[in-house]
């Protein structure tokens, strides 16, 4: 099994786990109660307030027999808990505030997020927290920052490398459904599980992209819907004005619309269209329906009205040749 000692020998200048790291040797984690412990109330936490958590959420805490530990540490990346004797509970990378340079740099390989060392050591103190739980292969909490003071995390992740040369470490997701709370479960094959960490890493590289679009949207619209104005965050989508599958359809806040959960499916469904003077319309086969006051005051209501707020910016408002072409679209689905 590969050792801190290791990695500094020139002629092996990267850490990867041994394949019987990955046949059970999570019995080893004499921190386990403290990660199931964490994961738990993580998970109860994203139920709350959604996928994004600001640090005053993190900064909570959770509980642990009785007393209050931390998920993470505002100024630290590596973290673990004073309880924790031998391995790390949480990443973070930051978003820094305008002014400001981020201590740490998550720069992306094709195989998982390269994450930078704590200074230049691999076998300091912070650092060696990591090897070890490479070596363990234990699952830890990642907590991406998707602009400041907000956090998207992930877990369970894994330090899969340790590349010193690079000073970094790569740093795989595993499926969200994943089992990581049982001791001992990893006995697949290491190649199957290699290949099903990478490719989970990549769909939530796509998950991030989209949660920081959808953070960055609905901040330039004051969290509310761009056509009623309804306040509330959980119900507030951020809406590609082009699609993904568009080659213009970049993930920019010019390119998106904050929407409520009606007004975004009305969008997509092709029955509430945007002019590119921001007039909304609803569609001929909508306005002909009779029903109860969602489809009247909720939909049908909005007809010819302008959008009822933009961003401040001028930069974020909606380009109007991208609210041209949707709108085309909207028009030939009559």
């Amino acid at each position: 099994m590969a050792t801190v000692e290791a990695a500094e020998r020139p002629q092996r200048p990267r850490l990867r786990p041994g394949p019987g790291s990955l046949a059970g040797l999570t019995n080893q984690d004499i921190d386990w109660p403290i990660r199931v412990a964490a994961m738990n109330a993580l998970q109860h936490l994203v139920r709350q307030h959604g996928e994004v958590l600001s640090w005053d959420v993190i900064d909570r805490g959770f509980t642990y027999q009785g007393e209050t530990l931390n998920f993470a540490n505002r100024a630290r990346g590596i973290f673990w808990p004073r309880h924790m004797r031998e391995t790390a509970l949480s990443i973070k990378t930051t978003v820094p505030r305008q002014g400001r340079e981020a201590r740490y740099d998550d720069l992306r390989s094709n195989e998982g997020f390269q994450y930078r060392f704590q200074g230049t050591d691999v076998a300091s103190r912070d650092n060696r927290r990591l090897v070890r739980g490479m070596e363990w292969d234990v699952p830890l909490i990642y907590f991406y920052g998707i602009e400041p003071g907000a956090y998207r995390p992930i877990w369970p992740v894994y330090i899969s490398e340790a590349n010193p040369a690079e000073l970094s470490f790569t740093v795989v997701s595993a499926a969200p459904d994943a089992e990581v709370l049982t001791p001992g479960l990893h006995t697949a094959d290491p190649k199957l599980l290699s290949l099903e960490r990478r490719y989970a890493t990549v769909q939530m590289k796509k998950r991030l992209h989209q949660a920081a679009f959808r953070q960055h949207v609905l901040r330039a619209y004051s969290r509310r819907c761009a056509v009623c104005r309804f306040p509330r965050p959980e119900l507030l989508d951020a809406a590609h004005i082009l699609p993904d599958r568009d080659e213009r359809g970049r993930p920019e806040v010019s390119n998106g619309l904050s929407l409520c959960k009606l007004h975004h499916g009305a969008f997509d469904a092709d029955l509430l269209g945007i002019r590119p003077d921001g007039i909304i319309e609803i569609a001929p086969r909508l306005l002909a329906e009779r029903d109860g006051p969602t489809l009247e005051y909720g939909l049908k209501g909005f007809a010819g009205k302008a959008l009822s707020i933009l961003p401040e910016a001028p930069v974020h408002r909606p380009r109007r040749e991208y609210l041209k072409a949707r709108y085309e679209r909207f028009r030939e689905a009559g």
